[in-house]
């Protein structure tokens, strides 16, 4: 690119200083033209000092200078004929025209009209520029040699300061070979003061670190809690079946070890239930349609019939604001999960549900006077598996929070909690238009 634009600009100046020479040299043959007329026609007519001035021109020809004076009969006069006769129809053009200019092989020509007392006369002058050809030539080399000592000198200095540039791309680089799946707390280094964009390269690789650290961590502890969860139920279930296989044992004893059988294998199904619905919220297709937020909110409600929950509506008569594209299941599942976590853990007080909405979208707000939950655990709650340690007196799996997060997610939706401790959560769900 720089070559291109370096041989344009040079190429420009080249012209425009060939366009300069002929301008140039055709006024000296016009300023010519002038002297020779003067010099033979008006001595008359000039005072003594004005013809000193032009016998001291006279004589400063031009290169290969061939000067001819016509008069109005086309014939040439003073100068005697000799190698050059102009054709008649140029003598012609120079009358109708004033004064004619234009190229003769390399010669350039001027041919003008002048008016004496003692006639009309027609002036050719023709020369040859060699002075501003040998300008040329010069300009020509002197450009090429710039041109290619300005490619060297572009070469090595884009070189040395490309790598100077790549620097911090290569010392990011390097960085990041060393972190793998088991250093993920390590983070690229960054200048106290952020000054250019690879400071704000280095903030977003540590952010998506710190992402892809949240997720491993995540992961790790979904993987311990599930195998805890699994594990209890299978371990009691095998304990029962073994300890009945020991010996003998009674009617009565052997219908207690299938119940307590039956009971932890609900229980383990149940949890396998649950880790499909969250497996598939996460990678089904499933079909949206238009879904009235009220209908279903009823809907919630009265499953949860006999329970204290005090419902509130505020909703605008056009239908449309508080209808949404989504999935009817999923959102049912969603925010039941919410209400009857507000029933559980409030010890079955009465639980404030409203619905509403708002410049931002469709609102849903449940609130609770129960347990509340701590601040260390606000950033867990949605993690699969996960109990906060004042939940564990109270049955469930942790699963249901999660569900309902990714429910939430996948219709657009933002889940906002305040919570506190022996005081009560609000949970705030949008849904944008």
């Amino acid at each position: 690119m720089f070559a291109v634009l370096m041989l344009m600009v040079l190429t420009g100046i080249y012209l425009f200083a060939a366009h300069n020479r002929v301008n140039t040299f055709f006024e000296k043959l016009d300023d010519r033209a002038t002297t020779v007329a003067q010099f033979y026609l008006a001595q008359d007519n000039l005072s003594n000092e004005n013809f000193k001035d032009v016998l001291r021109k006279f004589p400063q020809s031009l290169s290969g200078e061939t000067i001819r004076i016509y008069n109005d009969h086309f014939q040439s006069q003073f100068i005697p004929g000799g190698a050059v006769h102009w054709d008649v129809n140029i003598l012609k053009q120079v009358v109708n025209q004033r004064k004619v200019q234009f190229f003769q092989d390399d010669r350039q020509v001027t041919g003008i009209y002048y008016k004496d007392n003692s006639g009309n006369f027609i002036i050719m002058v023709a020369a040859i520029d060699d002075s501003g050809y040998r300008y040329l030539n010069d300009l020509r080399l002197i450009m090429l040699f710039f041109f290619l000592a300005a490619l060297v000198i572009t070469y090595v200095m884009g070189s040395v300061f490309s790598k100077v540039a790549l620097l911090p791309i290569v010392k990011i680089t390097r960085n990041l070979k060393r972190i793998r799946s088991s250093s993920l707390d390590l983070r690229l280094p960054i200048a106290p003061k952020k000054t250019d964009e690879i400071d704000t390269l280095s903030v977003t690789i540590n952010q998506l670190l710190e992402h892809l650290e949240q997720s491993f961590e995540s992961q790790r502890s979904f993987i311990a809690h599930a195998s805890h969860e699994l594990r209890t139920p299978i371990t009691t279930i095998l304990g029962e079946a073994e300890t009945t296989l020991v010996m003998d044992r009674s009617k009565n004893e052997y219908q207690s070890s299938l119940i307590n059988i039956i009971r932890e294998t609900e229980r383990l199904n149940q949890i396998i239930n649950s880790l499909m619905e969250l497996v598939q919220t996460d990678t089904a297709n499933y079909e949206f349609h238009n879904i009235s937020m009220d209908e279903l909110l009823w809907e919630i409600i009265d499953e949860l019939s006999g329970e204290n929950i005090d419902i509130q509506y505020n909703l605008p008569a056009n239908r449309t604001k508080y209808t949404l594209q989504g999935n009817r299941q999923l959102l049912f599942i969603g925010i039941n999960n919410i209400i009857k976590n507000a029933i559980k853990f409030s010890g079955k007080q009465k639980v404030y549900c409203a619905l509403f909405c708002d410049e931002h979208g469709v609102n849903i707000t449940i609130r609770d006077e129960g347990i509340g939950i701590g601040p260390k655990d606000m950033s867990r709650i949605f993690q699969p598996f996960y109990r906060a340690p004042n939940a564990l007196n109270y049955s469930g799996y942790g699963i249901g929070l999660s569900l309902t997060h990714n429910i939430v997610k996948l219709h657009n939706g933002i889940i906002n909690v305040t919570s506190t401790l022996h005081k009560g959560t609000t949970f705030h769900v949008i849904f944008p238009h």
